[in-house]
């Protein structure tokens, strides 16, 4: 089989309908299979797809495994030599998965790839979430061609260059089955948010390449399985943030690297008094107690990860936070182009 389509669900008749129908509209291919991991949904709506689209594979957890869990239970049942995974909340494009195949068919260097990603409301507008492609600096902070931070760029084809990336979103990318095996899938203490750069560092540390394909666009609408600016966004990404980092970063400059990302934590905490938004302060200081609870856990997770060791080029030497809110670099291009 040449194609797997894994869609981690939780709750949400209406967009997994939705996901479902504009894959089968828009699709051309024969030879692929989709699968449908329920992370124990209390609506019927996998039931209910299941249902509307016969052809669907349903998988049922438990419990809920999270995005990282969910494409796992998915992935370890795969029998496409590619695989795509996929958010519920994102509607799609003629041939917009045709060209992903196509890349990695006609790229053997390349080991994923992500479509372009634009916001499914304002749909001239890059989605936060993926963006044309995603990047990090040295301190694990994320950011995308398209947007930095809460700054969202236009699409107005600025970034219609395929181009190598950092790592692919996990709302909507394609990898090669074997690697995903090879790398033994998402690591599930992430749960949520993050597990696509974990995976995407760890593919580059082998030597594949991740790219964006810019003739593939796929709309996301985004947040609406873990709400935005909630506690359990903010704190499950300042958590996994640092799991990242202690996990993955080949150096840290003596232990100095350590103290001027907690600098960077204690900057954040206080802009968020600042601006009231107390979600996010004790999302920092619960994450910070996590890290400290779970510190031989982080210290294991890391002394076995020998892929660490690699010393990758796309990896920005800077602070995206410094250069964002104190020198008023707002667009992508102003850091990398």
């Amino acid at each position: 089989m040449k194609l797997s389509i894994i869609i981690p669900h939780h709750n949400g008749k209406k967009l997994l309908h939705d996901c479902l129908q504009s894959i089968y509209d828009n699709i051309s291919i024969d030879n692929f299979e989709i699968i449908v991991v329920d992370n124990l949904s209390t609506d019927n709506s996998a039931d209910e797809a299941k249902s509307n689209f016969p052809s669907i594979i349903l998988l049922k957890s438990e419990k809920n495994l999270g995005y990282s869990g969910g494409c796992n239970l998915g992935a370890k049942n795969a029998a496409g030599e590619y695989v795509i995974f996929l958010n519920n909340d994102t509607l799609h494009t003629k041939k917009w998965i045709e060209e992903l195949v196509n890349f990695l068919d006609n790229n053997p260097h390349a080991g994923a790839a992500q479509p372009k990603i634009l916001n499914a409301i304002n749909k001239d507008t890059f989605d936060y979430a993926g963006g044309a492609g995603g990047y990090i600096d040295k301190y694990c902070f994320p950011f995308v061609r398209g947007r930095l931070f809460n700054t969202l760029e236009k699409d107005l084809k600025q970034y219609d260059n395929a181009k190598k990336i950092f790592w692919a979103s996990g709302a909507a990318f394609i990898i090669r089955n074997e690697l995903l095996k090879e790398l033994e899938y998402f690591d599930n203490i992430y749960f949520a948010y993050m597990e696509e750069i974990d995976l995407c560092w760890r593919l580059q540390a082998l030597g594949w390449g991740i790219w964006n394909v810019p003739s593939s666009v796929v709309y996301h609408y985004g947040k609406q399985t873990i709400k935005e600016n909630s506690f359990k966004s903010h704190y499950l990404n300042h958590r996994n943030s640092w799991i990242l980092f202690l996990k993955n970063s080949a150096f840290f400059e003596k232990g100095a690297l350590i103290i001027k990302r907690f600098i960077l934590d204690q900057m954040a905490a206080v802009y968020s008094i600042l601006t009231l938004d107390f979600n996010r302060l004790l999302a920092i200081l619960f994450s910070h107690l996590w890290l400290i609870y779970n510190f031989r856990v982080l210290l294991s997770i890391r002394n076995k990860n020998k892929l660490r060791y690699q010393s990758l080029d796309l990896i920005y030497n800077g602070s995206i936070a410094m250069d964002y809110f104190f020198k008023r670099k707002k667009y992508f291009n102003q850091i990398f182009e």
